[in-house]
């Protein structure tokens, strides 16, 4: 009795811990944390980057520090704000925004400290979530990447360190075309495709403009099949976007009831999509046929019955970009290796990222918190 009384003695500190706080820390502790800079607008560029937005805010498991806005200046005028705090008024998150530099990198070396003051916060933004961070952060880009460049051009040990992949989608897999995002800063592009850093390179494009020879992620939608079986907050989010809307109140406008033929206009478009069913890989989820249906599940929720997938991969190629943005490949031996996307042509790619985009807007929309 003795010995039990003193175990219990010495145990009790601990359990006084554990505690539904403690539980909840814990489990924010266990969320993957990450970083993501888009060149996201409203009104929008591209309706793509909203797509990806949602997708981003569908995974529990992710821990988004903070979201990146590329391209200050455009900012200013196109507030990348609004669809963020619509995603935050949907999940109920609280996910910090902050705009980034306002113009293109001067070198791969270039800092951009001697850019105007109010675009600096993006480059410190990421330096400061990297310094906190108890654990290596994912870094996701989708855009100019050059707030992430200016960042490991003043921090590269603490890049180097707490950087867990940097998952960029940008580029051309090919050697003879420039793909828009390297437009927009090739100094940025050259310098995070030469830096030592742990690079997940996704090209747009391989073989061209709107062409995806293997080593690209591009495909394209009936956005009918993205957005079929989605609450109406979900579907208004995309049709404020879609319809360059400016609420007084932007949240409380996903919450009015969607017009029917407001609905059935963007369900007949066609969609580009690059980047959103990328994104559960990042949260390490597994691809799966459940139903006939390709969806992107946490390993935990693996049921009988389910096929497990790969619509693609990643595989080190040695790389390197020059001055004109062009990539090159290598001696493996004399150029450093970055992880290249590759499509698995042994499954239906465009219709499985199609399907997984869905699975995530539906699971988007069962987890919406309503006024």
């Amino acid at each position: 009795m003795k010995s039990l009384v003193s175990i219990l003695i010495y145990l009790l500190p601990a359990l006084l811990l554990i505690t539904p706080e403690t539980g909840v820390a814990r489990a924010e502790d266990a969320k993957i944390p990450v970083l993501y800079c888009t060149d996201l607008f409203h009104p929008h560029d591209d309706p793509d980057d909203h797509f990806d937005l949602a997708c981003l805010y569908a995974l529990p498991e992710v821990d988004i520090k903070a979201v990146i806005l590329d391209q200050g200046t455009k900012q200013q005028e196109k507030p990348g704000r609004i669809p963020i705090a619509q995603m935050n008024r949907l999940t109920g998150r609280e996910v910090p925004a902050a705009i980034g530099l306002a113009e293109p990198l001067n070198s791969p070396e270039d800092t951009g400290k001697q850019q105007p003051e109010p675009y600096q916060e993006g480059v410190e933004t990421i330096l400061s979530v990297l310094r906190k961070s108890s654990r290596p952060v994912t870094v996701v880009a989708v855009g100019s990447l050059r707030d992430i460049a200016a960042a490991y051009n003043r921090k590269p040990k603490l890049c180097q360190k707490k950087i867990a992949k940097l998952c960029i989608f940008i580029g051309e897999a090919g050697t003879d075309f420039r793909e828009y995002n390297v437009n927009l800063d090739v100094h940025a592009y050259r310098c995070i495709m030469n830096a030592p850093l742990p690079v997940y390179w996704v090209p747009c494009f391989d073989g061209g403009l709107w062409v995806n020879n293997g080593n690209a992620s591009f495909w394209q939608a009936k956005q009918e099949h993205l957005l079929a079986g989605t609450a109406d907050p979900v579907l208004n989010f995309f049709l404020y976007m879609f319809q360059h809307k400016s609420a007084e109140d932007p949240a409380a406008a996903l919450f009015e009831s969607p017009p029917p033929e407001e609905k059935g206009r963007i369900f007949a478009e066609t969609r580009n999509l690059w980047c959103c069913a990328v994104f559960p890989w990042l949260a390490g989820r597994i691809y799966l046929l459940r139903e006939g249906a390709c969806r992107a599940v946490p390993r935990e929720a693996l049921q009988p019955g389910d096929m497990l997938v790969e619509p693609f991969g990643f595989v080190p190629v040695a790389v390197q970009v020059d001055e004109n943005g062009r990539a090159s490949y290598g001696d493996a031996a004399a150029v450093r290796k970055v992880q290249r996307f590759q499509v698995n042509k042994d499954h239906p790619y465009a219709e499985c990222m199609t399907s997984v985009t869905n699975g995530l807007l539906r699971e988007l929309s069962r987890g919406i918190s309503r006024p």
